[in-house]
Formats: C-alpha cells, sequence, structure tokens
C-alpha cells in the first residue's frame, strides 16, 4: 500500500503539470496565426505588405519601409466555442454510462496591442518596440463535467511578447532586420485528476478526484525574430520572417491539491506548494509574394511553417513536497515527472487583399487562410483542442488626418473531430492500468475575432 500512496500523490503534482499546459494552449499552445487588427482582416497575409509598426511581429525587415513615427494601439475580442459530447461507456458490470454535453463557458477575451515604430527621418533605417500577445481565447468548462480529467479552467492564463526591433534598408528594393523578444506567461489553471487505486471505488468515482489549481509565470524568456524584404521588379515584393523558438520554465510557481473525498484520505494532508515547470515553444518560418497595382489594390500569399514537434514533453520539478499524515503509509516526498506531449509540425497559407477605394481615405480588405491542426487524433480533447482550421476574414481602415481607424472581423472554424480510439487517459499513475480514456467523443469548435484600432502617423 506505501507504494501505492506515493503514486496517489504523484498523480496529484502530475496533474497539475498537464493543467499548466493547457493553460498555455489555451493561450496559444495552439496560436491563431493573426494577429493586429489591419492584418487580420487580411488574414494574416502580410509577411510582405505590412506598413505600420505590425511589422514588429510579422516581419521586422518592413520597419524601415514605414512612413514617420507610427502608434499603433489596438484590441481584439477573441471568443471560442467548443462543444465536447463523451461517448457513451460500457463499465465492467455491463451497464452503459452515458455523458452530458459540454460547452466552453468563458464569455471571451480582450487582446491588447501597443506598438511604436520611427524611420528616424530617413529612408534607410527603422526602429520599433512594442507589446503583443498573441491570438488566442480561454476556454472554461462545467467542474463536474465529461472533460474534468483533461481540464476545468484555464480563463485566466496570460501571455505576451515585448519586442525591440531594428532595420536596415541599404537599397531602395532591399530591407533587413531583426528584433530582440522577452516572452512572458502567467499561468493559472484548475483540473481534476483521478487517485483510484485499484480498490474500494471506481475509475471515475468522483469521490476518488483531486481538485487540482496551480499559479506559475515565467517572466523573462529571451526570443528573437528577423526578416527580409525585396523588390526584385515594381509591381511584384518578396519577403521572408523567421520566428525562433523559446524555452519556458516557471520560477516560484505553486500548486494546491485538495484531496479526494474518500475516506482513505480523510487524515492525510499535502505539505509544500513549490514547483517548476518547463515547456518549449517552436519556432516558425514564413514567407511572402506580393502584387501591388499603383496605389488601387494589392494582394499578397503567405505560406508558413511551423515546428509543435519541439513540444512533445513537458517537465514538472517539485521541491519539498510531501504526503504527511496518512494512516497506511510513512511521509512520502514527491519527485520530478516528465510527461509526452506527442504534437505535430503545422503548415498553413493565407491569402489576403487591400482595395483602397479612395486613395488615402477609404480602404476595404478581405482574407481567407487555411492552417493544419497540431494535435494527433488519439490524443484530441478540451485539453488539447487544434484541428485543421479555415478562415475568411474582412476588414477596413478609414483616415482621418493623422490617425488611421481599423476594423476587423475573423471567423476561424476548426473541423469537426471525432475521437474512437482515444489515448488521452485520466491523471492517474496510481493505477495506470485501469485508466480510462477520456477524450473519445465529438467535437465542434469555432473562433470569432472582432478588432478595433488606430494608428497615428506624425513627421
Amino acid at each position: 500500500m506505501c507504494k501505492t500512496m506515493k503514486k496517489a500523490i504523484t498523480t496529484i503534482i502530475a496533474a497539475s503539470c498537464f493543467l499548466l499546459l493547457a493553460a498555455d494552449a489555451s493561450a496559444g499552445g495552439l496560436f491563431i496565426p493573426l494577429g493586429g487588427v489591419a492584418n487580420t482582416g487580411r488574414a494574416g497575409a502580410a509577411v510582405v505588405s505590412t506598413r505600420d509598426p505590425n511589422a514588429i511581429a510579422y516581419n521586422p525587415a518592413l520597419i524601415a519601409l514605414n512612413d514617420g513615427h507610427q502608434l499603433l494601439v489596438d484590441v481584439t475580442w477573441a471568443m471560442l466555442q467548443l462543444e465536447y459530447q463523451r461517448a457513451s461507456q460500457v463499465e465492467v458490470n455491463d451497464q452503459t454510462t452515458t455523458f452530458d454535453k459540454i460547452k466552453n463557458e468563458a464569455p471571451g477575451i480582450a487582446i491588447p496591442q501597443v506598438l511604436f515604430t520611427t524611420d528616424f527621418g530617413t529612408d534607410q533605417f527603422g526602429l520599433g518596440v512594442g507589446l503583443f500577445p498573441p491570438n488566442a481565447a480561454p476556454a472554461k468548462f462545467p467542474e463536474n463535467g465529461a472533460q474534468r480529467y483533461a481540464v476545468i479552467n484555464m480563463a485566466n492564463t496570460l501571455a505576451f511578447t515585448t519586442e525591440l526591433a531594428f532595420a536596415w534598408r541599404p537599397h531602395p528594393r532591399v530591407s533587413i532586420g531583426a528584433g530582440i523578444q522577452n516572452v512572458t506567461f502567467v499561468f493559472r489553471g484548475t483540473g481534476v485528476s483521478s487517485t483510484y487505486f485499484g480498490v474500494l471505488a471506481g475509475a471515475e468515482d468522483p469521490d476518488m478526484d483531486s481538485v487540482i489549481t496551480i499559479d506559475a509565470s515565467d517572466i523573462f524568456t529571451p526570443s528573437a525574430n528577423f526578416g527580409i524584404w525585396a523588390e526584385p521588379v515594381d509591381g511584384f515584393e518578396l519577403g521572408v520572417s523567421f520566428q525562433l523558438f523559446s524555452d519556458h520554465k516557471s520560477k516560484g510557481g505553486k500548486v494546491k491539491a485538495a484531496l479526494p473525498n474518500h475516506y482513505v484520505y480523510q487524515r492525510t494532508t499535502l505539505e509544500g506548494s513549490k514547483m517548476d515547470i518547463s515547456i518549449s515553444l517552436p519556432w516558425s518560418l514564413k514567407f511572402g509574394l506580393r502584387y501591388k497595382y499603383g496605389d488601387i489594390f494589392d494582394i499578397e500569399l503567405d505560406g508558413w511553417f511551423t515546428r509543435w514537434s519541439r513540444q512533445n514533453a513537458i517537465h514538472l520539478y517539485t521541491h519539498d513536497v510531501w504526503l504527511r499524515t496518512n494512516a497506511l503509509v510513512d511521509d512520502v516526498k514527491v519527485g520530478d515527472f516528465t510527461i509526452p506531449r506527442n504534437m505535430k509540425d503545422v503548415g498553413g497559407f493565407s491569402i489576403g487583399a487591400d482595395w483602397h477605394v479612395l486613395p488615402d481615405q477609404l480602404t476595404l480588405r478581405a482574407g481567407f487562410m487555411y492552417e493544419s491542426g497540431a494535435t494527433k487524433k488519439e490524443y484530441y480533447s478540451a485539453f488539447q483542442y487544434d484541428n485543421h482550421k479555415i478562415a475568411p476574414t474582412i476588414g477596413l481602415s478609414y483616415t482621418i488626418g493623422f490617425a488611421r481607424l481599423d476594423f476587423a472581423f475573423a471567423h476561424v472554424h476548426q473541423l469537426p473531430m471525432e475521437v474512437t480510439n482515444g489515448q488521452f487517459k485520466q491523471y492517474n499513475l496510481v493505477y495506470p492500468e485501469k485508466a480510462v480514456a477520456t477524450n473519445n467523443g465529438k467535437y465542434k469548435s469555432f473562433y470569432d475575432f472582432i478588432g478595433i484600432g488606430a494608428d497615428f502617423t506624425f513627421h
């Protein structure tokens, strides 16, 4: 029994590790490849065409092409609609258990960004500074829902990037740029693990559930991006940008676990709360081709590859966490863990266009985006829900004096997913042989993004 109880406390801490990653997924783990209101209106096809401070994130080489001193402030309202109908399950006594459909209960989140660029009054140099989060939406589910062994709440997680970028245009037809970044994460999440140890209960007995809450931050993690722009002939432009990976480790993180209601745990206490989590984010390569027809119209085709398979595991490091005062075992110290993630690389493309209906005043834009999914089918769940995505987008800009006002709307539809051979099992290291897969069923999801913003230009 001592070995069993050691595994019980392992389950509690290991589950918190999964929750931390789930929070990251909500803020992106699987970010939607759109950013900035103006560029969202053209489906993110902006690696070549951006002529405002959004260049800091999309392609720093374009900063040298910006005019004057520009301050961009915008905000996007992001919403996720996700439904999960878990498949019926036949129990050991031949009875069939059915489950209620669960839906995302989080209302949405405002995603702001503030960016500034200057050309120093020249045509050769550009400097940019800014703060921008990834485009993602929060998720929150019922505490007793069919998804509880995956996640309950990841709506309070924050992520954002700060950057200082510089560009040089050695020739009117060529520009290069680079940016130094700091990626900050504040992880907050809640979920449930099972401490079922094979007897006295069932695999999904609520009395064997342990509610986990985590709070951990990684304030400073360096990264960088690089870019090239060229106009080989009049009217045709090329662009390439590279986003470097980042490896994160929380510092001073805390975990809280409510021990199960089962009588075996009535006198047990969990002592200590310090832990660190490490996770890797991918690198990404983007490239684009733009055709510009005078000052009236332009169209751009972009493609990208993102190395999400770098995130193949997460790691948990505990510090002086103990299981105390249990009648069946001595005190147990919790060790470190490595848990597989098994993500896939993704690729995508977008096509977007601007039509300057009233030159220097009114611009209409539209676009379309596709991206493959990063989640393998057998691991698809309310914890990890990234499938093939298609997204039509629209937007407009209206210029008044030195201010350009932007609006955009994007609908990101994920293809439905049905899991029949799920491998996403309960977080139960006590008795893994009896842990059940909890992700079989049907999933439907889509995102909506609505953005407004303003770009102020001064000379």
